[in-house]
């Protein structure tokens, strides 16, 4: 609640014809989200806090500058931002009153909250607004609440437009990008696909080959014949904390955990397994390739 002074024609309750008017401010909350950190080099972060400012100050709103209302390198095309993500949390309050009915939802567009399906768009898109919500997009200034689409059909003719466009759009993408690493899949044997490989491996400047590492691989060689020994992975990983020999990586001593990643590892029979993501979980893709 904020009190603002006010000029009068005479009528006011103070000597200097003013008089107090109470204003119960509202708020407005700005979501932001970015799939990727070159949208956040590009400037996208300033641009999207500054027209949530913009129009806060214009329409009298109170801003919310919560850092909770940022999804960072998440992507909408499968709802990330809902599950786990700062938009899901959003929801979450204002369905358990958190957030109060008339607040302000500010989005650069509506693609930012949603690029799935229309029919998991639309369900978002009213789930907002019938739940009291007054949902903005800024680049075009449309002001979207149960009242003015019930009022005005057309608003929601044009928001559908939107999203399935947006939906499209992220539909064709990734489908360049499957097929993008298809490509490389297939010529996997002349050019490798990415510089991550076992710790006992390095890939060639040329990029065309993995080279050993001569005093890894001995250590590899070690834990297996270890293993085919008898020996469990805890004294396996004793022995080689006591040996003094400097584990991979950032951790500090060897773990049993990694060792049995490395029994487990078929990548010392020549093998690769490359992996995609279906519904935001790692699945084989293909069969493995060997040598």
């Amino acid at each position: 609640m904020a009190v603002r002074l006010i000029k009068t024609s005479g009528y006011g309750i103070s000597h200097n014809s003013c008089s107090f008017e109470v204003l119960l401010l509202v708020k407005a909350y700005s979501y932001i989200r970015m799939s990727t950190d070159i949208q956040l080099r590009g400037d996208s972060l300033r641009r999207q806090l500054e027209l949530s400012k913009s129009y806060a100050l214009k329409h009298d709103l109170t801003l919310s500058e919560s850092s909770e209302m940022q999804d960072i390198g998440i992507s909408a095309f499968k709802g990330g931002n809902l599950d786990g993500g700062a938009l899901g949390i959003f929801l979450q309050k204002v369905k358990g009153g958190k957030i109060d009915r008339g607040s302000y939802l500010l989005v650069e567009s509506l693609d930012r909250l949603s690029r799935e399906n229309v029919f998991n768009a639309l369900s978002l898109f009213t789930s907002i607004i019938t739940a009291g919500i007054k949902l903005v997009t800024l680049t075009d200034g449309e002001l979207y609440s149960e009242e003015s689409v019930v009022n005005n059909g057309a608003q929601l003719i044009f928001s559908l437009t939107i999203m399935m466009r947006a939906h499209e759009e992220s539909l064709l993408k990734s489908k360049r990008i499957s097929e993008s690493w298809e490509n490389k899949r297939n010529k996997i044997s002349s050019k490798k696909l990415t510089s991550r490989c076992p710790a006992w491996l390095k890939l060639n400047d040329d990029k065309d080959n993995f080279i050993t590492l001569d005093d890894r691989v001995e250590i590899v060689k070690k834990i297996f014949l270890d293993s085919s020994n008898g020996m469990g992975n805890f004294v396996i990983t004793r022995r080689l904390n006591e040996t003094g020999l400097g584990s991979w990586g950032k951790a500090k001593g060897w773990h049993a955990s990694y060792v049995q990643k490395i029994l487990g590892n078929r990548a010392v029979l020549g093998e690769f397994q490359p992996h995609r993501f279906v519904d935001r979980k790692r699945v084989p893709a293909g069969e493995p390739i060997k040598d």
